[in-house]
């Protein structure tokens, strides 16, 4: 046999172009079944399964360390409502997006702007639930949340927006929320075209690298949320001081899409409205409430305002 025959099928030598795109789609199924894991029994139970995608959405957090947050709650809720759930880690939010609009998870634990586009994607695409959180001041519980640009509190030269002109910023990913596109929506309406604005700007790729990334001084400013702007102070001290609030935000939710029965869904939604606090330890949510479709037509408007200018939402992580 010479080099570059083909045995059994199996190529030898020089790939076939053919080969090559089969082996990736093959690769693609293995890598994304490797993140699954299962939260209740097996397949001898009987009971339905539903594939649960989460994102890791702070640094450092791999997969399983979600799933570990996550496996308390669903097992509680597998439970309850007569089923099992099998979590599925997806790299981040665009892929989140593809694999709920193509239902190949059916329900996940996802944050607005995400959820805006996998339904433009996927109309049959329903939120279930919407987190309670508490609010910057611990004061009472919210259905949503704050985004900030900030800045050091040592920084006397940044007194305003204005006064960030020529400065290093700080974004998160596209595809965040408030790491992202909030902020942007609030430049436009300011008449600020972040790229010309800035001296530099970073894609940082999670919440705490951004206040991170301002507290260590190598960025002027950043744009994060309240929740991640806690849990920087308590890691580095009351040294952040907030520059602008570019608005209130809908907070991280449960969607559905239609693989997941009418019943089924009023099951889970019913249940989650009655889970113990206890269950969310790790997690940033307080509880579950029920919110219509039109509370996140303020992040559809967002969405549509920074859509227009080309380029600056897109598939990057």
């Amino acid at each position: 046999m010479q080099r570059g025959d083909v045995a059994e099928g199996v190529p030898f030598g020089r790939i076939p172009r053919g080969w090559i795109r089969k082996l990736k789609h093959f690769f693609g199924i293995l890598l994304l079944f490797a993140q699954i894991d299962v939260v209740c029994a097996g397949d001898i139970s009987g009971l339905p399964h539903y594939r649960f995608g989460v994102t890791p959405w702070q640094h450092g957090q791999s997969n399983d360390d979600i799933r570990v947050l996550y496996k308390p709650l669903l097992e509680w809720l597998g439970q309850r409502v007569g089923a099992e759930f099998v979590i599925v880690g997806a790299a981040g939010y665009g892929e989140t997006i593809e694999l709920l609009a193509n239902e190949s998870i059916d329900l996940a634990a996802i944050s607005p702007v995400p959820f805006v586009l996998a339904k433009q994607r996927n109309p049959r695409v329903a939120m279930l639930v919407t987190e309670l959180s508490w609010d910057f001041g611990n004061q009472k519980k919210s259905p949503s949340y704050e985004g900030f640009i900030i800045t050091r509190s040592d920084r006397d030269d940044i007194t305003g927006l204005e006064s960030l002109r020529g400065s290093r910023f700080g974004f998160v990913r596209k595809q965040s929320t408030s790491g992202y596109v909030y902020p942007v929506a609030y430049f436009i309406r300011h008449g600020i075209d972040y790229k010309a604005f800035f001296s530099r700007v970073y894609f940082l790729g999670s919440q705490p690298r951004v206040t991170d990334a301002v507290a260590s001084g190598s960025i002027d400013a950043g744009a994060t949320w309240d929740y991640n702007l806690k849990q920087a102070i308590s890691k580095h001290g009351p040294i952040f001081k907030i520059v602008a609030k570019t608005g209130m935000i809908p907070n991280l939710g449960i969607a559905a899409n239609t693989t997941v029965p009418e019943a089924m869904q009023n099951k889970i939604r019913n249940a989650l409205l009655m889970a113990n606090e206890v269950l969310f330890r790790g997690l940033p949510a307080a509880g579950y409430v029920v919110k219509d479709d039109s509370y996140y037509d303020p992040v559809r408007d967002v969405v549509q305002l920074v859509a227009r200018a080309p380029g600056l939402i897109g598939e990057e992580k």
